[in-house]
């Protein structure tokens, strides 16, 4: 590849600030494949930076030359107008990183004072502007048509729009809860459950929708949002779980609460003890989503539970102490509490644990 006209060697020796500023990402676009060494020389442990500020040296000295002989130009105006554009962009860039580093050091502040969610909001309206910001410098380096230009402009000012919705919705969901607006926190938790790609999130918004309508007592939106939040992402095991459960046992759909595997629980509430005991032993006995303790995987605290309340009210004491052991074992700290609690009433605990429940959403 050769250009028809000739640029000075004084020019061809100028330092290329352009090259040095914007490094690999200006070989790139002056098809000089030699500078993508610097990619993984930068990353070296501790050293790195070292390597990647001697490239970037070497990068501005030698720049001009390579650029003149690797890549095409109509003129020599348009050659020096070419490499001009890569001192504007390597500003914008260096920006760009002092703000980014400016919002690391922020968050870092912000997640040891405890303030983690609004880390999280900050560091993804940050993650959207220098996105944002780097597609546009590229955008502006492209030698392209100014409406394919103008184009990839509106595409990339779309999708830096689209990333902002989360974190600010966010923001305002937040300040509506501590104001007590539950109906105008559920209809924003709805939103950011829409624009969520990530099953996770998808799951995370719905079940604050269902919060929110639990402040407003409102069961057939709870149901609602949790079987959103549930069908969201059926791989994480959220306070949706269990409550569907209790729920649909209020509404005594009892078909959705034996698909659930809540049969136990029903049983429970008819002081069918045997068929609670029957109920619940297959699972404990081959736990798929237990947890591992000492290389051991255990069925869930409220399985044990249950088993352990049914045995005691039978009065089969020492099965009944083994598994109340078990859900001791298997359960996290705070929850200790309420099991020792839930096994002192066995005789009333599950009547009185779906009075509290239909009590505090004002059931009759």
């Amino acid at each position: 590849m050769k250009n028809n006209f000739e640029i000075s060697e004084k020019d061809l020796k100028r330092f290329n600030w352009g090259a040095l500023l914007m490094g690999w990402i200006w070989g790139i676009f002056n098809r000089t494949w030699i500078t993508l060494i610097q990619l993984p020389l930068s990353y070296i442990p501790k050293v790195g930076w070292i390597f990647g500020l001697i490239c970037a040296v070497v990068f501005g000295f030698k720049g001009n030359y390579w650029a003149f002989k690797h890549k095409n130009f109509e003129s020599p105006e348009d050659f020096h107008d070419y490499q001009r554009k890569f001192i504007y962009a390597g500003i914008v860039m260096l920006l760009l990183t002092f703000f980014a580093s400016f919002i690391t050091v922020k968050t870092t502040m912000l997640i040891a004072k405890g303030s983690s969610e609004t880390a999280l909001y900050i560091v993804q309206l940050a993650t959207a502007a220098v996105l944002g910001g780097f597609c546009l410098i590229l955008i502006y380096l492209m030698n392209v048509k100014k409406s394919i230009k103008t184009l990839l402009r509106t595409l990339v000012i779309l999708l830096a729009i689209s990333l902002s919705i989360l974190p600010i919705l966010g923001c305002i969901g937040k300040k509506a809860l501590k104001l007590k607006n539950y109906d105008d926190a559920a209809i924003i938790y709805k939103t950011m459950a829409a624009f969520s790609v990530n099953p996770v999130n998808k799951n995370k918004y719905y079940n604050l929708t269902a919060a929110c309508y639990i402040e407003k007592k409102d069961i057939n939106n709870i149901i609602k949002y949790f079987e959103k939040a549930e069908n969201a992402d059926k791989a994480s095991f959220g306070p949706e779980v269990d409550m569907l459960t209790d729920l649909y046992i209020i509404k005594g759909e009892n078909k959705k609460v034996e698909d659930r595997g809540g049969k136990y629980k029903t049983c429970a509430l008819n002081s069918d003890w045997a068929c609670v005991i029957r109920e619940v032993s297959p699972k404990i006995e081959n736990p798929v989503n237990g947890m591992a303790v000492n290389g051991e995987i255990y069925a869930s605290s409220e399985l044990y539970l249950a088993r352990a309340i049914a045995y005691k009210n039978i009065g089969k004491l020492n099965e009944a102490k083994q598994d109340f052991d078990k859900a001791l074992k298997v359960s996290p700290p705070k929850q200790s509490n309420l099991i020792n609690e839930a096994f002192k009433n066995s005789k009333t605990y599950y009547n009185d644990y779906y009075k509290q429940i239909k009590t505090a959403l004002e059931i009759k």
